[in-house]
């Protein structure tokens, strides 16, 4: 048997000797297995009666797929129903759930996991899923008091339902420790929004993803921070009362269908539009001139900030800011603009596209305009290889002030690739971990551990889930 700092550990005698970690305060211990894989947790019942003790008081039960590819769907659900048999009747923090779409789980199992975090005065609850098979979403999980953070990604309406796009929400709702929420692919109308911020007062961070908005007013005065991240159907526009908004960020509408009412005074924002006008006489502006973050694309946004930058006031607070989605090379006037009303600026990032086919552009002049930002120190230009015009970019840039070893060229390829070079650097690293821990339990029989409240008749005669002492598990 090869030695590991892991296998001492396991194999010393804990019931007679003291260790570092048994000696710290127990919540400190729960923080520490939150991040250790559940499987890990699972067999670290067997170094003592102490550890026992902790492992079944679990207050942080966390289920990535990624931890069980190798596993069928019934021997997983075997696993999280032995998990919580044998979990002491305790309050539980956090539940988290993200499966794999490859292999859909029974609904009806994943009813019961919820329906038992929320019986013991669940905090955070975190789902996500491939498929649900029905159209409305657990009427238990939006009554549980006890929640502070819920997050629900479950797909699209069942296939059978043509009345639904998304996920519909349950008449009732009561949320009163709920501060942060997030939704996918669940249609929200005005009357259920309201029903959240109503019975949810310490409602701070919403998050609507892919979602059916069917509402016209956004109105919260406890809302901080608001992500609007692409739309079931179309988005027919809205409006926002939130005076002490901080974090906005929007993609997948025209500029035209956001409008504001108690403006706010944004920290941050990310807004990525897919208009081409701006009509609106309402200056948009306002909401952003406080903002030490921005990250502003889309045509929409470019006519917009052609109204309203010539007489607008500086960004006294802005550090940092990306821009672009349109033609930069031959149509600058909005970003010399704004980098004469940053004063503070020590980050840009340019983003570059190439015009359409066929298009023409209606360029403001940008003769005898200069800017002075003593502070950029980073200038990123994103474009495509063979882009034309980059030089001109990079001449206007230098000549006031900016040095070149301060501007950096990243190709959109060459950022796909990194990109997806270190996902799958990750995905192999959390294999290479999940092979190695696979191998150490088939060295280690006494790693496994018969439970015969965790196990059923046919349990034990076939491959379990740590929980037994079966040896054909891994």
């Amino acid at each position: 048997m090869e030695s590991s700092d892991d296998e001492h550990a396991m194999e010393s005698d804990t019931e007679t000797e003291s260790d570092l970690i048994s000696g710290l305060p127990e919540d400190i211990l729960q923080k520490i297995l939150s991040c250790v894989w559940i499987r890990t947790v699972v067999r670290m019942r067997r170094v003592s009666r102490k550890w026992m003790e902790l492992c079944e008081s679990l207050q942080f039960i966390r289920l990535d797929y990624r931890d069980f590819e190798h596993w069928k769907v019934e021997k997983f659900t075997r696993f999280v129903n032995n998990l919580l048999l044998v979990r002491r009747k305790l309050d539980l923090h956090t539940f988290q759930l993200h499966w794999n779409p490859h292999g859909p789980l029974n609904c009806n199992d994943v009813r019961m996991w919820i329906g038992y975090a929320v019986k013991h005065n669940v905090k955070v609850l975190d789902v996500k899923l491939c498929l649900y098979d029905k159209t409305v979403l657990p009427p238990a999980i939006f009554t549980c008091r006890s929640l502070q953070e819920l997050n629900l990604q479950w797909g699209n309406a069942p296939y059978r339902d043509y009345d639904h796009t998304g996920l519909v929400l349950p008449d009732i709702i009561n949320l009163p420790s709920l501060k942060k929420l997030t939704l996918r692919d669940v249609e929200v109308d005005e009357l259920s929004l309201n029903r959240f911020i109503a019975r949810s007062p310490g409602l701070e961070d919403l998050n609507l993803i892919d979602s059916a908005m069917r509402l016209d007013l956004i109105a919260s005065k406890a809302l901080k921070r608001l992500t609007l991240d692409g739309f079931l159907g179309e988005c027919d526009g809205f409006t926002i009362a939130a005076p002490h908004l901080i974090g906005f960020e929007c993609t997948g509408c025209s500029l035209e269908a956001i409008s504001w009412r108690d403006q706010p005074s944004l920290e941050s924002a990310r807004i990525d539009t897919c208009g081409y006008s701006f009509d609106c006489e309402s200056k948009f502006t306002g909401v952003l001139k406080y903002a030490k973050k921005l990250a502003l694309f889309g045509s929409d946004i470019k006519v917009m900030l052609e109204k309203e930058l010539p007489t607008c006031s500086a960004f006294e607070s802005l550090t940092t800011l990306e821009i672009g989605e349109w033609f930069l090379t031959e149509d600058l006037y909005v970003v010399l603009r704004f980098l004469q009303l940053s004063p503070r600026l020590e980050e840009l990032t340019l983003m570059h596209r190439p015009l359409d086919e066929g298009a023409e552009i209606d360029c403001m002049p940008i003769d005898g305009m200069t800017f002075r930002c003593p502070l950029l120190e980073s200038v990123v230009i994103q474009c495509s290889e063979g882009d034309g015009g980059i030089d001109k970019l990079l001449s206007v840039l230098v000549v006031n002030g900016i040095s070149l070893d301060n501007i950096n060229i990243a190709f959109y390829d060459e950022i796909e690739k990194r990109d997806r070079a270190e996902r799958i650097r990750a995905d192999e690293e959390r294999s290479k971990e999940l092979r190695i821990f696979e191998k150490r339990v088939k060295r280690n029989p006494e790693w496994r551990e018969y439970d015969p409240y965790a196990m059923s008749e046919s349990d034990s005669k076939q491959s379990d889930d740590g929980f037994s002492d079966a040896s054909d598990d891994y």
